[in-house]
């Protein structure tokens, strides 16, 4: 019957052993991890540009209440793959404001532009039936849905 024991308390120290060394690489993994988002967030401090952008609209929403929709103007074609990154930094940047596109059945009262390039602003908005409310530089416009 001693026998019987050995191989049990072997048995049972293999399976602390083993399991000790998965909880080993499971923590090195963590810290590797963690090494590897640093390095990246400090190579790429605002990948997306989100950082940016509530830098560039933050003039826009010192004058849009907080609970306003807005539509959204862009030189940007939404097939375009910056088109996506553009909008959702802009849509993160207007917050707790809901960033919508315009379309035949959505044209909030207020607009924001956002413009990668300078042009003719005006156009671009009253292209969609709005009018300059306020240039706010570095591509930003704040537009007003033309009164009928």
């Amino acid at each position: 019957m001693p026998a019987l024991t050995n191989k049990s308390s072997n048995r049972s120290a293999l399976v602390t052993g083993v399991c000790l060394g998965v909880a080993v690489l499971g923590v090195m993994g963590a810290f590797n991890s963690y090494q590897v988002s640093k390095g990246y967030s400090a190579q790429f401090p605002d990948a997306y540009g989100g950082g940016a952008a509530q830098v560039r609209f933050a003039p826009l929403i010192a004058r849009v209440p907080e609970n306003a929709e807005l539509g959204y103007i862009t030189d940007l074609d939404p097939s375009q793959p910056a088109y996506a990154p553009a909008f959702l930094a802009a849509q993160y940047a207007v917050a707790p404001r809901l960033l919508v596109t315009i379309d035949a059945k959505t044209r909030p009262e207020w607009a924001a532009g956002n413009f990668s390039k300078p042009q003719d602003f005006a156009q671009a908005g009253a292209a969609r039936g709005y009018e300059i409310e306020a240039d706010l530089g570095n591509g930003v416009v704040l537009f007003r849905r033309k009164s009928p």
